[in-house]
C-alpha cells in the first residue's frame, strides 16, 4: 500500500512516478507536502505568492515565508521533516532522492532568516556528504540529525537534539555552491551529547564557538526558541496523525561497552561486564586478553565524514596495579584528556593513574586513527594505548598499559564522551 503522504503527491502531479523518487528533480518538481500550518504563511514560486495550507505541495525552488504568527511543517518525499518557525524564510534550493542510486541524492536548503528545525530523511542518511543547509554566514552538514538553526542579522546558531552536525563559515575554502559539510580548520562538530550548548558564528568572530544556550541573547537576537527546541528533544516535526512514523535516530543502547574475558573482575574494575554480555549485539574492536571494547553498530555511521578536532571528557574507567610478582591490586583514575583530530586522523591523550604503591603516574600517548574503522593506537613503545571511536563519533574508549621501573605496570580501560 502506498503511504498516504506519497499518494497525495502522486495525485497532485498526476503521474505514477514522482521525480525525486528515482528520476531527475528539476526546479518545479514536487518534493514534499505541508502537513501543518499555524497562522499565515506563504510560498513564493515563479514570482507569485501563494498562501500555504495543509496539503500544499512543496517544490524545488520554493521560497517559504512565515509571518509573525506563521508556522509550517513539511514532510518530504524521503520522510525528512522540516519545521519553519515564525518570521522565517527558507528556500528549497535542491531536493533529489534516488533510493536506487544514493550517490545521486542531493538536498540543499538556504535559511535566509529566522528558525528552522530539521530531521534528516533517507536522502541524507544514504548520502551524508550530499546534504547542506546554508545560512548567510555558515554551511551546515548533517549526519542523520535532528537539529535547529537560527539566523539573526549578524549571527547563525545551531543546537542538536540527536546526532551531530558540522558547521563551517562560508568563504576561505567553503563555498555556498557546494553540497555536504565543508572541511578545514574552521569546521566544528556539535553533537547531541553537548546538551545545553549552541554552536554559534558571528560576523566578528575568527572561528565558530561553543556557548551555553542561556548566553545567546541581546545583540545576537537569539530568541528562547533554541532553548525550547533543545528542551523538547523527544518531540518530532511531523503530522500529528502519524507520530509513530518517525523513529529516534539514536539507539537506546550504549555506543561502547567494555567486556572482560575473566569471570571475576580484577581489583579496581567496576567498568566491565562479562564478555558474552558485552558481545550480545555488538562488535569487538580492540582487546588485550582481559579488556575487550565492543561497539554498537546500530548508531548513525559518521566515521570518515566528521572533520575538525573533538575534545572528549573522561566518563568512566577501570585501573589496576600489577606488581612484579603478577599480583593485582586496585588503582584509580585521577583524570585526563583525549583529543581526536578527525581532519588529520590523529589522537592525543593524557591520563593520571594512582595506586597506594605507585602514587600518581601520568600516561601520555599520541598516534593515528584509522578513519574507516575508528580504531586508534599510539606510536610510542614505552606505554601501550589501543582504542576505538563509536560509529557516531560521540564516544571513545581505550585500554592502556604503562610499564613501571620496578617491573610492575599500571593497566586498565577508559570510556570517554562529548
Amino acid at each position: 500500500m502506498i503511504p498516504l503522504i506519497r499518494l497525495m503527491v502522486l495525485l497532485l502531479i498526476g503521474i505514477l512516478a514522482i521525480p525525486g523518487w528515482g528520476g531527475e528533480v528539476a526546479p518545479g518538481a514536487v518534493v514534499g507536502l505541508v502537513t501543518l500550518t499555524i497562522g499565515v504563511s506563504q510560498v513564493v514560486r515563479d514570482g507569485h505568492s501563494l498562501t500555504l495550507a495543509r496539503g500544499s505541495p512543496i517544490q524545488v525552488g520554493d521560497r517559504i515565508e512565515t509571518t509573525v504568527s506563521g508556522h509550517v511543517h513539511i514532510r518530504f518525499i524521503d520522510e525528512a521533516r522540516v519545521s519553519v518557525r515564525p518570521n522565517s524564510v527558507l528556500v528549497i534550493r535542491a531536493y533529489h532522492f534516488d533510493s536506487a542510486d544514493p550517490t545521486q541524492n542531493a538536498v540543499k536548503f538556504e535559511l535566509e532568516q529566522g528558525v528552522v528545525r530539521a530531521i534528516s530523511g533517507e536522502a541524507a542518511h544514504q548520502a551524508r556528504d550530499r546534504f547542506r543547509l546554508n545560512t548567510p554566514l555558515v554551511a551546515i552538514g548533517v549526519r542523520g540529525t535532528d537539529f535547529t538553526t537560527q539566523v539573526g542579522p549578524e549571527s547563525s546558531a545551531v543546537v542538536v537534539n540527536q546526532g551531530a552536525i558540522v558547521l563551517t563559515p562560508l568563504g576561505r575554502g567553503c563555498s555556498a555552491m557546494a553540497l555536504g559539510p565543508c572541511e578545514g580548520k574552521l569546521a566544528r562538530v556539535l553533537s547531541a551529547s553537548m546538551r545545553g550548548t549552541a554552536l554559534i558564528y558571528r560576523v566578528n568572530m575568527t572561528e565558530p564557538g561553543f556557548l551555553p544556550l542561556n548566553s545567546l541573547k541581546g545583540t545576537d537576537h537569539i530568541t528562547p526558541i533554541l532553548q525550547q527546541e533543545s528542551s523538547q528533544s523527544s518531540s518530532i516535526v511531523a503530522d500529528s496523525r502519524s507520530p509513530s512514523s518517525v523513529v529516534n535516530l539514536l539507539p537506546q543502547h550504549p555506543s561502547l561497552v567494555w567486556g572482560r574475558w575473566q569471570v571475576e573482575a580484577l581489583p579496581g574494575d567496576s567498568l566491565t561486564v562479562p564478555f558474552m554480555t558485552a558481545f550480545r549485539g555488538n562488535q569487538v574492536t580492540v582487546g588485550d586478553g582481559y579488556y575487550f571494547l565492543f561497539r554498537n553498530s546500530g548508531v548513525p555511521q559518521l566515521l570518515g565524514g566528521v572533520t575538525g578536532v573533538a575534545q572528549f571528557a573522561l566518563q568512566g574507567g577501570a585501573a589496576s596495579y600489577r606488581d612484579p610478582g603478577n599480583t593485582f591490586s586496585a588503582a584509580s583514575l585521577q583524570g585526563g584528556t583525549l583529543g581526536i583530530d578527525f581532519s588529520h586522523d590523529t589522537f592525543s591523550t593524557t591520563l593520571s593513574v594512582a595506586s597506594p604503591v605507585t602514587g600518581v603516574q601520568t600516561l601520555s600517548a599520541a598516534g593515528h586513527l584509522n578513519p574507516n574503522t575508528g580504531i586508534f593506537v599510539n606510536d610510542a613503545t614505552s606505554s601501550h594505548v589501543a582504542g576505538a571511536v563509536s560509529f557516531d563519533t560521540l564516544q571513545a574508549g581505550y585500554l592502556f598499559n604503562k610499564p613501571l621501573t620496578n617491573g610492575g605496570a599500571l593497566l586498565g580501560a577508559t570510556l570517554w564522551g562529548r
